[in-house]
């Protein structure tokens, strides 16, 4: 249901035509628009990984959401857990927006995790995006990430169970 920008009233008398048009309508695009939300509670028996030095999507097909929107801005967000093997070496995420990378560089967020000593210990993650501007129709939304050439990154999913969302503003 599409949006129909109100009328300005004058004299004329009020239908049942215009009341549905104007109220109920625009009512019902409005609350379309607050249910519409997809996400994902990853599991499995293994543990995640990389080592690349360029982004790459972690498991594709575990953090991936798709949503066909109205047009407008989406939230995106994660929660989850993050280890790394190598002391001091960062953990970089994005997000992947139709197949591209929606921030350049280094993306959204990094993480020095065992930056103080320890490796090897899940460090929890939280990150929430707010892309703007999408065209109304169907819409991916891919979580990345990289890390240093020395290092690798994981992420235990058989007792840890991250979470992937994405929901129409």
């Amino acid at each position: 249901m599409a949006w129909t920008s109100p009328k300005t009233w004058s004299s004329e008398p009020l239908t049942s035509s215009d009341l549905n048009t104007y109220v109920r309508d625009n009512q019902d695009h409005l609350k379309d628009r607050l249910d519409n939300s997809a996400n994902v509670i990853v599991t499995g028996n293994t543990t995640l990984s990389t080592r690349s030095e360029t982004f790459v999507d972690i498991e594709s097909d575990k953090f991936s959401v798709s949503l066909l929107t109205h047009g407008g801005d989406v939230l995106v967000g994660f929660t989850g857990t993050v280890k790394s093997t190598a002391i001091a070496r960062p953990v970089h995420f994005n997000l992947a927006v139709d197949g591209s990378l929606y921030f350049a560089d280094d993306g959204i967020t990094q993480s020095v995790i065992g930056a103080d000593g320890f490796r090897n210990q899940s460090v929890p993650l939280c990150l929430v995006v707010l892309i703007t501007d999408l065209d109304a129709g169907a819409h991916t939304f891919k979580l990345r990430w990289k890390t240093h050439r020395s290092n690798t990154a994981s992420m235990e999913i058989s007792s840890l169970h991250p979470q992937f969302w994405a929901k129409e503003m």
